[in-house]
């Protein structure tokens, strides 16, 4: 998630003073601790195993523990780190410049250690380090460009202070202290962004989630600034050069990776009648007027409403500022009392519910982690589903409950959990609680598993607890362990004790199994009356669990009369008994009112009825879960993408809810595409796909022409994707001419235009530039420019994406990268193949893991071949992959088996 072109610059600029330092850290290791032969086990050498310490197991503290000069912090490593320390607080001050040239500052670590025989590393990576005092004495420090090593001799039982003087480069990849110019007045903003181990590129320290500290910060900037932290300023004073210092009142405790720092001359409002809670809102001042301030307010409000009596715990931070920040690389960030929010919430034209209900979902996503995650903190990322899994459905749950947008809960099933679903069907699948060996995996494996299938397993055990008993469970945990780093144990033990029931099969069923299971009704009838009712579980992929589900199935007659029945299901055959003798339904679906998580498998006999009968299934839910199941059977070659699309263009031009319409308008691309895909060797293919791009591109713009808000919104961007017949680009034309299209969607059209070479294209893109000089216009003129069929443009932004030292934001390149090559190009694409391929080992060890894994996402085309599916297992199975990349690399693999499948379907059926 996150990611940038310049990770590994520091360590390069420092390689060799990398390895120098790593050879005199190890003669002083010999002094200190007497040198032993090499053969001896790690044991026998005093050197923490490499084996994993039991969590709740307090790691036994020997006499040297050794760190690796790796760009990461194992956990191992941080439980004995942690064991030694206690009653951190840190003194931060840090001067700003405007200009993009390195920042400093100065951090004083204070501190009370166990067992000071040994050294004691800080979290500093790509920083320079220029003066260390250790209490009260300048020491000379070992710093390899990661972590700075202070000796046992300058350090003390009990209470320490590390002073450290640095200076550091600001970001242009959305981690540690990032930099951004408007092009529109030329105003320097900076925001931070630290989680999961990102800390250390702004300030030296502990940056683990279980050594909570306390804070206090003082800051020196430009003084017509906002700067904005933790807390409230105490004071605010000229210091000269037309500067000011700010210094902030001290924090209560928290982790490292929820302090942040917002600076720059941010418009500011505050709330005209004073809440209970603090609130101000702040954005960059030529965004500003794009900001629905009153409708901000109003669901921030609701949220503390909310969650004060939900939790029964008040909110626990003093104040609430919220940052809408330009290039912010996720959606929001739940910095304890200043939440980062990135732009793209508020986008620059009139909102519609959808856009609003978006929102206030993700307000209330970041606002339930100020119980989840902040003040209540996992002890290490393992347990980072305690956050992410709970403030994914709370973000959901307390916006059905608390506001206008009552259909929070329907979105989420047809739309938010299906990228649970998708990502639980990859090789790369992983039990919800997983084991994360270092800082470096972390973001790799926050994932729609960590969220939505986690949220999900949420709301099931929420059906089988009851509402209130769950309740009562989470009530007791912030009871408990507020202010504290918990496992899953705790929090499990919280819900144990509200419901009075042992937990442990649930919790390793669900928690610690990975895979999503599948049900399947078999009916047997005779005389139209059913004889046996088995509703099957298919074992889980990867794993082969088995789950208990409790949930409600519907039975459709075929007079269309309906009917549904409460069931517990838990082994691999399940005859519901109580159903003999009932009608012989002519539909049957489980799950429906998605109260669990799991497959729902259609044979040939439910699709021949759907073909029919789809349009009789009033219920969103319901129809984005036989959705779901549609996609799904064509991805596994069971259901021919012909037959998927003929039921797309049958019914979504009837889908009124934007979310589910959102949702499948993709999965009809992507069926779209297997067309386009398979057609680059097969004739008969390629007429099909020009035969469905034609049939599609009518019914997004019948479907544009015909309806209102969100609705509107979607088949715009689907008519667009489709658009290449003279009818429809004098149609385009025609909107650009006119004033109904906002200047974002008149880009839009301009980029579409673009691709199909049209020749008032070009002039349209030198009139919007003149209208449009904000970043979004900068951005949006390259994307203009890139997806011209011009193998030359191609092979110039592959070059910038493969360029460590590129100048463009990670935002930037993510965005460039995804709309190099259109699906109508692929074959054009495909020349590059060798290009992009070939390039990835050397990449691995210059681009940043996440933007490595961005450049192999974005980049490699389909080739729909098990050759290309084993070059990219090869390519995974490099000692030198960062794990982000490795997991993309197994997720294309599995995509080119998938297509394989999916081809030969549509041969044989063609």
């Amino acid at each position: 998630m996150l990611g940038s072109g310049n990770r590994y610059l520091g360590l390069f600029m420092n390689y060799f003073r990398i390895i120098s330092r790593t050879v005199s850290t190890f003669l002083l290791a010999c002094v200190l601790t007497a040198c032993v032969d090499s053969t001896q086990a790690p044991e026998e050498k005093g050197i923490v195993p490499k084996g994993i310490v039991p969590k709740g197991v307090v790691p036994e503290i020997t006499h040297y523990q050794t760190r690796k000069n790796d760009v990461l912090l194992e956990r191992e490593y941080a439980r004995v780190r942690a064991a030694r320390l206690s009653d951190v607080h840190y003194d931060l001050s840090i001067r700003l410049p405007a200009e993009n040239v390195p920042f400093s500052g100065t951090a004083a670590i204070h501190f009370s250690l166990k067992e000071a025989t040994a050294p004691l590393t800080f979290d500093f990576v790509e920083g320079e380090v220029s003066k260390v005092v250790v209490n009260g004495a300048p020491v000379n420090v070992d710093y390899n460009g990661v972590f700075i090593t202070v000796l046992p001799e300058s350090l003390r039982e009990g209470k320490n202070t590390v002073e450290v003087e640095y200076t550091h480069a600001y970001r242009r990849d959305g981690r540690g202290l990032h930099w951004f110019q408007d092009p529109v007045d030329q105003e320097t903003y900076l925001f931070t962004q630290f989680e999961a181990w990102d800390f250390n590129k702004v300030f030296p320290g502990f940056d683990q989630p279980d050594l909570k500290a306390t804070y206090q910060l003082d800051v020196e900037a430009p003084s017509h600034w906002q700067v904005i932290s933790a807390t409230r300023e105490t004071s605010i004073e000229e210091v000269g050069d037309g500067r000011k210092r700010w210094s902030f009142a001290k924090t209560t405790p928290f982790s490292t990776y929820v302090l942040s720092l917002h600076a720059g001359p941010y418009k500011m409002w505050e709330e005209e009648e004073t809440f209970r809670v603090p609130l101000r809102l702040f954005a960059r001042q030529s965004y500003a007027e794009f900001v629905d301030v009153e409708e901000w307010f109003k669901v921030t409000r609701q949220g503390f409403d909310f969650f004060e009596g939900y939790f029964e715990y008040d909110y626990p931070f003093g104040k609430y500022d919220q940052i809408l920040v330009p290039e912010f690389v996720f959606g929001a960030m739940e910095n304890v009392g200043a939440v980062t929010f990135t732009e793209r919430l508020q986008p620059r034209r009139e909102k519609n519910t959808k856009d609003r209900q978006t929102m206030a979902v993700v307000v209330m996503h970041e606002m339930a982690h100020h119980w989840f995650g902040d003040l209540v903190t996992m002890r290490w990322w393992d347990d980072i589903w305690l956050n992410e899994s709970f403030a994914d459905l709370m973000g959901n749950f307390a916006t059905a409950n608390a506001t206008e947008y009552t259909g929070a809960m329907v979105t989420f099933s047809t739309n938010r959990k299906s990228w649970g679903y998708n990502e639980d069907q990859w090789i790369t699948t992983h039990p919800i609680v997983q084991d994360i060996p270092n800082t470096e995996v972390v973001m790799a494996s926050i994932d729609g598993i960590t969220y939505a299938k986690g949220a999900s397993s949420l709301i099931q055990l929420m059906h089988l607890l009851g509402p209130d008993t769950f309740r009562q469970g989470l009530v007791n945990y912030f009871d408990t362990y507020a202010w504290k780093n918990t496992e899953l144990t705790d929090f499990i033990g919280s819900l144990s004790q509200a419901a009075n029931r042992d937990l442990s099969q649930w919790t390793d069923q669900w928690l610690k199994t990975s895979g999503v299971n599948a049900l399947q009704a078999k009916v047997m009838c005779e005389q139209g009356k059913i004889t046996r009712f088995d509703l099957t579980q298919r074992p889980a992929n990867v794993s082969g669990a088995i789950r208990e589900h409790g949930l409600d199935v519907l039975l459709v007659s075929d007079a269309g009369e309906r009917s549904t029945v409460d069931v517990t299901v838990r082994e691999k055959s399940n005859v519901l008994k109580a159903l003999n003798g009932k009608a012989c339904p002519a539909f049957v679906l489980p799950n429906v009112s998605d109260h669990t998580f799991v497959q729902i498998l259609l044979g040939q006999k439910d699709v021949a009825y759907l073909q029919k009968h789809f349009g009789d299934f009033d219920s969103a839910v319901e129809r984005g879960m036989i959705w779901r199941s549609l996609i799904e059977s064509v991805r596994a070659g069971e259901l021919s993408a012909i037959d998927y699309l003929d039921l797309a263009l049958n019914y979504l031009p009837k889908e009124q809810n934007s979310s589910l319409l959102q949702g499948q308008l993709s999965n009809t691309n992507r069926a779209y595409g297997y067309l386009v895909v398979g057609g680059v060797n097969n004739s008969e293919i390629n007429a099909q796909a020009k035969s469905y791009q034609g049939k599609l591109e009518a019914m997004a713009w019948h479907g544009y022409q015909n309806s209102t808000g969100a609705v509107k919104r979607q088949w715009f961007g689907m008519w667009l994707s489709m658009l290449h017949s003279p009818k429809s680009i004098a149609e385009a034309e025609a909107l650009l001419a006119g004033k109904d299209l906002t200047l974002d969607d008149r880009w839009t059209v301009v980029k579409a235009l673009m691709r199909e070479q049209q020749e008032s294209a070009q002039q349209w893109v030198e009139t919007l530039s003149k209208e449009d000089n904000s970043s979004n216009a900068k951005l949006n003129k390259i994307l203009a420019s890139i997806v011209v069929p011009d193998n030359s443009v191609k092979a110039q932004w592959i070059s910038e994406a493969q360029n460590p030292k590129t100048e463009y934001a990670y935002t930037q390149m993510r965005s460039i990268t995804r709309a190099l090559f259109p699906l109508e190009q692929h074959e054009e694409h495909l020349a590059f193949t060798d290009t992009i391929v070939n390039a990835i080992p050397e990449l691995a060890e210059t681009l940043t893991p996440v933007m490595l894994s961005t450049y192999a996402s974005n980049l490699i085309p389909r080739q729909c071949s098990l050759k290309a599916q084993q070059k990219m297992l090869e390519l995974a199975a490099l000692e030198n992959m960062p794990g982000t990349a490795v997991k993309t690399l197994k997720k294309l693999s599995q995509s080119e088996e998938e297509c394989v499948a999916v081809q030969k379907r549509l041969e044989q059926d063609g």
